[in-house]
């Protein structure tokens, strides 16, 4: 992203976002508090605003697998049209480059490994998170959808399963790490033993946020 004067990061006080602040200090980080991007309006008006060259699309309603199974209905609204607005108003303020992070929770619950992106739309994802997976597949749908339209330069990523500062360490809406780190902590304080969820078997591979920022 060095070519572009003016980047626009979404989701910019979240912890990719905290961690791209230390690589691209320049950019506009641009939090919930700035613009309500569930909003087109709002969304657009930002857009002509800023007037950026390029965005990083971080912007996303998150949480753990707790959090997904008891708000399948607000995780898909919210994305799909956080997503939607975000890419329009790039679309008609004809932004240069639209990078958009997904999530490995996109791939198909049954899937082939190592895991490949042209596997990504070959089944359903899995049941507990899968209004939030879907909402992120309709993410990499719109990006091709206006690549071949309009000639959008809008592409996605899928890292892995992230941690870092800025984490989410709420016991009911955080993912694996943070939310076993509470535990640990709390466990210790309390002199209680500790209950993780799982039986052990799920393999999981992780990268700290400021390496993916890097």
């Amino acid at each position: 992203m060095k070519k572009y004067e003016r980047i626009l990061v979404t989701g910019g006080t979240g912890m990719v976002g905290a961690a791209l602040q230390r690589v691209i200090p320049n950019a506009t980080f641009l939090s919930s508090l700035d613009c309500d991007l569930r909003d087109s309006k709002h969304t657009r008006l930002m857009m002509q605003e800023q007037k950026p060259d390029a965005v990083i699309h971080l912007a996303a309603k998150v949480g753990g697998i707790k959090a997904n199974m008891d708000n399948l209905g607000d995780f898909y609204r919210e994305n799909i049209l956080i997503n939607t607005n975000v890419l329009e108003a790039s679309h008609i303020n004809n932004v240069k480059k639209v990078v958009s992070l997904l999530s490995t929770c996109v791939y198909p619950d049954k899937v082939i490994y190592p895991l490949t992106e042209e596997q990504i739309h070959n089944g359903p994802p899995h049941r507990s998170n899968y209004a939030y997976a879907y909402a992120k597949r309709m993410l990499d749908i719109q990006s091709q959808a206006y690549r071949e339209q309009y000639g959008c330069n809008f592409v996605t990523a899928v890292p892995n399963n992230l941690f870092g500062e800025n984490d989410n360490y709420d016991l009911n809406d955080s993912h694996v790490i943070p939310a076993m780190m509470h535990k640990m902590h709390r466990a210790k304080q309390n002199k209680e033993s500790v209950v993780l969820w799982g039986d052990g078997s799920p393999l999981r591979e992780f990268t700290y946020s400021y390496d993916l920022a890097k």
